[in-house]
């Protein structure tokens, strides 16, 4: 996981959160309680329609092809012949629960029906590119560093509590100013948290690249049954506070741990 800290997409970004804040409730709206056509589809982030690609938004499509993520995708991918195959766009409330994402996983099941090859460069890219200022009270996602995780086996999409609590304890916070791009590859282990705070809110645009050459893309249904028959399992486990499962949603594939 590799993070740009620096404003690098400034005016472009200012743009695109002025589109955001047609598509979505404010914190404030969120915290009114208040129902109506815009908080109460976002109560629930796995009965949200998230916006998807291509946007009614000119200023949210030129942040899919930023000239910034481009040069990041194929500086990762190690081509300059590049290609899109996911663009959404994901908000994160106080008290909204975020349910079995809370589960420590990693993404390759919904993006391709191969296990990732560890000597592999970038077999694809995702991004984390956000649109507010995002930290731990709003939500920041829990990422490990590969290197504490390199005795795992590559196909254990999802880790249990039981087994692995010192990652549940010990994770990265991948905070950043409204700007930050967040690249990780498809096997980095991460998860989501709750927000509690009020007047939290964290929305980001998610991005994921490939070669030309390599055909990945969401997976309905690959992964999400493996981790659905595993929920048991997790529902066992003594996890205090966050990171203990409370219920199953619908499959949502692409939606895992955010």
């Amino acid at each position: 996981m590799r993070a740009a800290g620096q404003r690098c997409l400034s005016t472009d970004v200012r743009a695109a959160q002025t589109a955001v804040d047609r598509l979505f409730p404010t914190a404030e709206e969120m915290d009114s309680g208040v129902e109506n056509e815009r908080t109460t589809p976002w109560r629930s982030t796995f009965d949200a329609h998230w916006p998807e690609f291509p946007y009614r938004s000119t200023s949210l499509n030129r942040i899919t092809f930023h000239p910034v993520v481009l040069a990041m995708a194929k500086s990762f991918l190690g081509t300059s012949d590049v290609r899109l195959y996911m663009s959404l766009l994901t908000a994160k409330y106080a008290n909204q629960s975020s349910g079995y994402n809370q589960l420590l996983h990693a993404d390759f099941p919904n993006h391709t029906i191969l296990v990732p090859q560890l000597h592999e460069r970038f077999p694809q890219l995702e991004l984390f590119i956000y649109l507010t200022d995002v930290s731990e009270a709003n939500g920041a996602t829990r990422m490990v560093s590969r290197r504490r995780s390199a005795d795992i086996a590559v196909e254990r999409h999802t880790l249990p509590f039981t087994e692995y609590a010192a990652l549940y304890d010990d994770p990265g916070i991948a905070n950043g100013l409204a700007g930050t791009i967040v690249a990780y590859r498809p096997e980095v282990y991460h998860r989501s948290a709750d927000v509690t705070t009020p007047g939290a809110r964290r929305i980001m645009m998610h991005v994921s690249y490939r070669p030309a050459g390599r055909r990945v893309g969401p997976v309905p249904g690959v992964g999400v049954q493996g981790l659905l028959a595993r929920v048991a399992q997790f529902r066992s486990g003594e996890r205090p506070d966050r990171a203990r499962p409370r219920r199953v949603p619908p499959a949502r594939p692409r939606l895992l741990g955010r």
